[in-house]
């Protein structure tokens, strides 16, 4: 029943993208987040949403005259993409060591660089960046629902929230904090008094998500995010009073479990296992960089590559030791910096550095721009939201390998459209046959 509904709705839905891609985008971008698999119980059924959506993109946007505007593609952000692309396709190719599903990692990789090239002839002005952070704020608000009652349901720290898609509960908390800033912009640039509760009660639920996935690296990034968006937007009086009010949200889900799991980043005698493990994974993956500095030893190889080096942490205890080095369900990085150092060299970790870096420095540059354009006030903060989403997101991935993560990139160029949008650098040209905007939100 499931599956027909499913089928119902995309059919239905084919008119309107035909009429305005936007739409289809939306859809697309809603199902990377709240995807198919989770709607089937972790079965197969609706996999097709993701091919169906993505060739109706490319073949609406072609008819629709889009691709006119393919030029836009060529900017910093996105000529970095190709270059990390080429990057991870070069390690693959003089692999040292065998590479488990590399094609399929490699597709999922130039489908998500794909999106991103599209997004740029799509979302074309304001309104329409808009509308697809709406959509996405919507859409991780339902995630963080759900996994608030999967949190009281048994499933402690929220693994497999998000499918496959965000791996353990660290990914989750990560994905979950870039958005958070997102809904602080959408919160300090509320029209009405509904428009203002409904995007205070996106950030609850976002926070209250992250505290229940119990990840350190999940609260740093939190703090990041937060306290850069206070920066970008020159707000630091309200972003001070937001972090109290976030801290009575969090209490009722900030256990006993909570609160001596997040004890253990006081210092390094108060390490647990999984802790320490991470500085010995980080250790041998900068010796795997140190002998193979230029190009690595392959896209997703650090796993096998890191076996070699065992026999230089002999001052480690044995059972531990045995266990960092397992030979079964080997540990990866949990460092998407090293794993890039380890995996591809300079020559991939560089252009990685530059996207992170230069997601970063928007914020930065929006927060010049508050006294340029006065009048762009609103414009500024969704900027700075996406941009601080970025630098909490940063921080997170130093225990996570998340070079996959589609909505880095996505992100990465919505910041860059809406920095050129505001620095006029580019000119947004209104589409055809237009349509309201706000199909994801209630801002317009």
């Amino acid at each position: 029943m499931r599956e027909i509904l499913l089928m119902i709705l995309v059919v239905l839905s084919v008119p309107l993208v035909f009429k305005r891609p936007l739409v289809g985008m939306a859809i697309y971008l809603g199902a990377n987040v709240i995807r198919p698999e989770m709607l089937f119980w972790g079965g197969g059924g609706g996999a097709y949403v993701f091919k169906v959506y993505y060739g109706l993109l490319l073949v609406t946007t072609f008819i629709r005259g889009y691709m006119a505007e393919i030029r836009r593609i060529f900017n910093r952000e996105f000529l970095l993409m190709v270059w990390l692309f080429v990057a991870v396709m070069v390690s693959m190719a003089f692999a040292q060591y065998p590479i488990f599903r590399g094609d399929y990692y490699m597709y999922e990789l130039l489908k998500g660089f794909g999106i991103c090239a599209l997004l740029y002839v799509i979302a074309r002005d304001y309104d329409e960046v808009r509308t697809l952070q709406n959509v996405l704020l919507w859409c991780f608000a339902f995630m963080g629902v759900w996994g608030i009652q999967q949190q009281f349901l048994g499933n402690e720290r929220l693994e497999g929230l998000g499918g496959s898609s965000w791996g353990d509960s660290n990914g989750v908390a990560a994905a979950f904090v870039m958005f958070l800033p997102v809904a602080l912009a959408k919160l300090f640039t509320a029209e009405t008094r509904k428009e203002y509760w409904r995007a205070a009660g996106i950030v609850a639920i976002i926070v209250a998500l992250i505290v229940c996935t119990k990840s350190r690296a999940g609260l740093l990034g939190l703090i990041a995010a937060v306290a850069s968006y206070g920066y970008y937007s020159r707000s630091v009086r309200k972003i001070a009073v937001t972090f109290l009010l976030m801290a009575v949200v969090a209490m009722p889900f900030a256990t006993k479990a909570y609160m001596d799991r997040m004890k253990t980043m006081e210092g390094e005698g108060s390490l647990d296992a999984s802790a320490r493990s991470r500085l010995v994974l980080w250790q041998a993956g900068l010796m795997v960089f140190a002998d193979n500095p230029f190009f690595g030893t392959g896209f997703l190889t650090y796993p096998e590559a890191k076996m070699k080096y065992e026999s230089r942490f002999m001052d480690l205890d044995e059972d531990f030791r045995k266990w960092v080095f397992r030979s079964e369900a080997k540990k990866v990085t949990h460092n998407t910096y090293i794993q890039m150092m380890s995996d591809c060299g300079l020559f991939g970790a560089i252009p990685f550095v530059l996207l992170i870096s230069g997601g970063i420095s928007t914020g930065i540059r929006a927060r010049r721009l508050f006294y340029r354009y006065p009048e762009r006030t609103a414009q500024l903060k969704w900027l700075c939201g996406i941009a601080a989403g970025i630098t909490g997101f940063a921080v997170c991935i130093i225990t996570i390998d998340a070079v996959l993560e589609l909505f880095l990139y996505i992100q990465l160029v919505f910041a860059g459209i809406l920095l050129r949008l505001l620095s006029k650098e580019d000119i947004a040209v209104s589409p055809p046959d237009p349509m309201p905007a706000n199909i994801g939100g209630d801002d317009a």
